[in-house]
């Protein structure tokens, strides 16, 4: 599954998102998510099973998971 994880400057993870869209344009009407200076968005596959984790540790620790991996040379 395709998901968008947002980092602060220190690499600490600020949310997720599913999907690689961060704009979305409705009935004329189009939002774009954006970030302050120094934020990154890391566009990676995830399990698919990550979005039935209600524990909020778990779910963190397993995007961490997936960005470490993305993130290896």
């Amino acid at each position: 599954m395709k998901m968008t994880i947002v980092t602060d400057v220190h690499g600490n993870v600020l949310g997720a998102v599913q999907g690689h869209n961060l704009t979305e344009k409705k009935d004329g009407v189009e939002a774009t998510v954006s970030f302050a200076p120094g934020h990154a968005t890391h566009m990676i596959e995830v399990d698919d099973d990550l979005t039935t984790v209600d524990d909020v540790d778990e779910f963190q620790q397993r995007l961490r998971t997936h960005l470490q991996k993305h993130q290896q040379p």
